[in-house]
Order: structure tokens, then C-alpha cells, then sequence
């Protein structure tokens, strides 16, 4: 079998590429792979250059566990991969996640891919998180993803071990997911708002494309359309990052001529810069919110949010890992939290 179809059956079988595929496609022993690619000396530039070029053509990745590990000892280890660890959703899902690798003798690596220089998911910190997995052979993955896989880094990830993810699906990917019922919990809480007689209700959001953000505008707009209220895209704000970028569109909301008097918002971050726009200008605007916010029960002002309890969706996501890496072969999963709505302030 020639260089490439070793790496062929590679994917053929469903297996990652190892040394003795890269041996085979760059015609050396599989001793000059090794020392190639842990980078050790004696080896002449042009045979370092063939190694590298099938390193690079099978997708080889040096598995760094593997070499304190005997034959199928497992790792003992799961890696919880979110966006923000600074947001207390992240911090309740992962104590949710530990509950429950804990009980089944796993440890938990919390990992965030953080935002880039444009307030986007940094898809290059993303990509080093996945290989860095892929070499040191976690036992499985619990992702909050982006949007899509057209990098395709969770597609490769699923390839290698047990992924399940949290709070979305990304396009073009199949596996077990653990969803909130955006949507339902969206229409619910401006249902609320519209029974109280607001008509000119603002959305302040993140990101419209995502597959939460895009189910938590639809519930909005399904409850617009339902009331027969007319969408008003003078009142529509979104690509907000962060608080302090939500306080400053809540503020422009707020200089309108004609101002909303209601204001959805679409997380707890939203929320966060929405009430301090709000407080600030002692506006009599009512704030209605997704995800719980942090002493929302001392807040002056009426604010209503939907709510759930993160922890559950934790351990409803580890449950779903646990069950796959201990062999589970059924299809993929879904399953979806139910929400509630609960009001504050005066």
C-alpha cells in the first residue's frame, strides 16, 4: 500500500492517522517519525521535510497522553469547552457537569475559547483547544459551539471521541445536543410584556445568527405576530458583545423620538446593560430578559426573566457524555429544558 493509501484507509475505518500510516506515506521507519515529531535531533532536512509533509496530509496529531498511557487505559478525563467563563451560566453548567463526572470517576478540564479583537468567537483560540484535546486523548467533550462547523474543528473532534453539546446544534453537525426551549421561552416573555399593554417593544441581542440567538428572535416576533403588533426594526439592536455594549444600544433606544417602552433582552449580559441604561436615565421602561440575573430579586426596577436552572443542564449534557463514552450507540439525542418566567423589582 502506497503513501496515500495508507492515509485512505485511515478514513476509511474511522480511525486517526498514526506514526505507522505517516511511516508508510513519507517512506521511513516508523523510529524517524517519532523522532520528527517530537522534535529530536539527528535527523537529516530532508527526510524532517517528507515526515512533516504526511504529518500534514494525514492530519496526524501527536497524542501526548498516549505516551504515559498502556494499551486502552482511558484518560479519566472530560473537557467542558464555553465561550465566556466569566458569564455565570458557565460557571452553574460546569458545577452541573462536575456533579455528575464526579459520581462516574471523571475529572473535568473547563476550557474558553474567549472573544476575538472584533467581539466575535476567537475561532483561532477554538482551533487550538481542539487539537490540544485531540493530543491529549480526553475521554470526551461537552462543547458550547459556535453557530456552524464550516471549519469543520467539531465534525474532526466528533471523528475522535464523544462530543455532546450544549445549548445549540451547530449547522451542518449531528450528535446528542442539550437545548433551552428558546423560542417557547421567548414568545412566552413578550407574550407578558404585550399583556401588560406594550406595543413599542425594543429587542436588544447578541448574535442574530446564532442558533439560540436566531430561536429567541423568532419567539419574539411570534408573539408580535400573534398580538397583531407590527415589527418595528427601529427597535431592533443587535451584534452586542457584551454589557457595556448593550448599555450603549439601550441608550440610543432610549434617545428615540418616540422611545420603546418595553425591552426585551435576549441574555443575561443584554440584561445587565439594559437595566443600567435603564436606572441611569430613570426611564419608565420595563425590562424583560433571558437567563436569570445575578440578585435580580433586590433590583428597583420591574424587570421579568426567564428562567431555568443551568446545573440541570449540565447534568443532563454529562449524563449524555457518560452514556456515549461507556459505548452507547443509539441516534442522537436531543433533548430540551423547559424554562419558566419569573418577575422582580417593583
Amino acid at each position: 500500500m502506497d503513501g496515500h493509501g495508507a492515509g485512505e484507509a485511515a478514513v476509511a475505518l474511522g480511525r486517526p492517522p498514526t506514526m505507522r500510516d505517516v511511516a508508510e506515506h513519507a517512506g521511513v521507519s516508523i523510529s524517524t517519525v517519532s523522532r520528527v515529531v517530537n522534535a529530536e535531533k539527528y535527523v537529516d532536512a530532508g527526510t524532517r521535510e517528507k515526515v512533516e509533509a504526511a504529518v500534514a496530509a494525514l492530519g496526524f496529531l501527536r497524542n501526548e497522553s498516549a505516551r504515559t498511557l498502556r494499551p486502552g487505559q482511558r484518560t479519566a478525563t472530560i473537557a467542558l469547552v464555553v465561550e465566556d467563563l466569566t458569564n455565570p451560566f458557565s460557571a452553574e453548567l460546569a458545577h452541573g457537569v462536575e456533579l455528575v463526572a464526579a459520581a462516574a470517576g471523571y475529572v473535568v478540564l473547563l476550557l474558553s475559547t474567549g472573544r476575538d479583537a472584533t467581539g466575535d468567537r476567537d475561532g483561532a483560540r477554538e482551533q487550538e483547544i481542539v487539537a490540544e484535546l485531540l493530543r491529549r486523548r480526553v475521554d470526551g467533550v461537552l462543547m458550547v459551539p459556535g453557530a456552524d462547523d464550516r471549519a469543520g474543528r467539531y465534525a474532526a473532534l466528533a471523528e475522535r471521541a464523544p462530543v455532546v453539546f450544549v445549548d445549540r446544534l451547530p449547522q451542518g453537525v449531528r450528535g446528542d445536543v442539550v437545548l433551552l426551549d428558546n423560542a417557547g421561552g421567548s414568545r412566552r416573555l413578550t407574550r407578558w410584556l404585550l399583556d401588560r399593554g406594550h406595543r413599542r417593544i425594543a429587542y436588544v441581542g447578541g448574535d442574530r445568527g446564532s442558533g439560540t440567538g436566531a430561536k429567541r428572535f423568532s419567539g419574539y416576533r411570534a408573539a408580535l405576530k400573534a398580538a397583531g403588533v407590527p415589527e418595528d426594526r427601529e427597535l431592533l439592536r443587535f451584534s452586542q458583545h457584551s454589557s457595556e455594549e448593550a448599555r450603549t444600544a439601550t441608550q440610543d433606544l432610549l434617545a428615540l423620538p418616540e422611545p420603546p417602552t418595553a425591552i426585551f433582552c435576549d441574555n443575561n449580559r443584554m440584561t445587565v446593560g439594559a437595566l443600567l441604561a435603564v436606572h441611569r436615565a430613570r426611564a419608565d421602561v420595563v425590562i424583560g430578559g433571558f437567563d436569570t440575573v445575578e440578585l435580580a430579586e433586590v433590583l428597583v426596577d420591574r424587570v421579568a426573566l426567564v428562567t431555568y436552572d443551568p446545573v440541570d443542564v449540565g447534568r443532563r449534557a454529562a449524563t449524555l457524555l457518560v452514556e456515549r463514552m461507556g459505548g452507547s450507540d443509539v441516534v442522537p439525542r436531543r433533548i430540551t429544558v423547559p424554562v419558566d418566567l419569573a418577575e422582580f423589582g417593583n
